[in-house]
């Protein structure tokens, strides 16, 4: 898959500044995609938790 997919993905998925539990199977069902996960893909995985644990994303349901 595409980093540009996933990315993709990632910002339509935060749009109102929060991630639902739809909203990450749905990232990490695009990522898996092509059956291997880039390490750009991880890259971008990683910048959304980041922005989680710094309080810049929230959790809902």
């Amino acid at each position: 898959m595409e980093t540009t997919t996933v990315k993709n993905a990632i910002e339509r998925a935060l749009v109102d500044g929060h991630l639902s539990h739809a909203e990450s199977n749905y990232i990490k069902r695009v990522m898996y995609v092509g059956g291997t996960v880039t390490p750009e893909e991880c890259g971008l995985w990683r910048e959304l938790q980041d922005k989680i644990w710094k309080g810049e994303i929230s959790l809902r349901d």
